[in-house]
């Protein structure tokens, strides 16, 4: 199964608070290879694929951030006009909703993370495969 482990991070809404998580993942050399911030009124929600996720859960854990290590899905598709469409219509048609969904992208490809129900993921991977979609192991 290609699952890439996503870090989700409970944040503060205060001046600082994503520097000090950058420099704690910079200063024990963690690599980011995606980040995606998402804020409410009183806090924020900050998802980030790195390149070590024990590492970096265990020294955001230990510098008191509050986390979650999450199974997703990434996805590399060519960059033009609907590449996207086709995936997520190969999803619904078999009844696969998509949690949330961010980018990572380039002028040739595009790299697309997203979440779907634990009970769905083996399902949304047979899916892509059977549609010559490449599901990602890495970033």
């Amino acid at each position: 199964m290609n699952q890439i482990k996503q870090i989700s991070v409970f944040v503060e809404d205060k001046m600082g608070e994503l520097t000090d998580i950058t420099t704690i993942l910079s200063d024990n050399g963690i690599s980011l290879k995606s980040i995606n911030l998402v804020d409410s009124s009183d806090f924020g929600l900050l998802r980030v694929i790195v390149d070590d996720t024990k590492k970096a859960a265990f020294v955001l854990e230990k510098e008191g951030f509050s986390l979650t290590i999450t199974n997703v899905l990434g996805i590399r598709i060519k960059n033009r006009v609907g590449s996207f469409n086709e995936v997520v219509t190969a999803l619904s048609k078999n009844d696969v909703n998509i949690e949330y969904i961010y980018t990572v992208d380039s002028d040739t490809e595009g790299i697309f993370i997203f979440k779907v129900s634990p009970k769905d993921f083996e399902k949304a991977e047979k899916i892509l495969k059977e549609n010559g979609i490449e599901t990602l192991k890495t970033l």
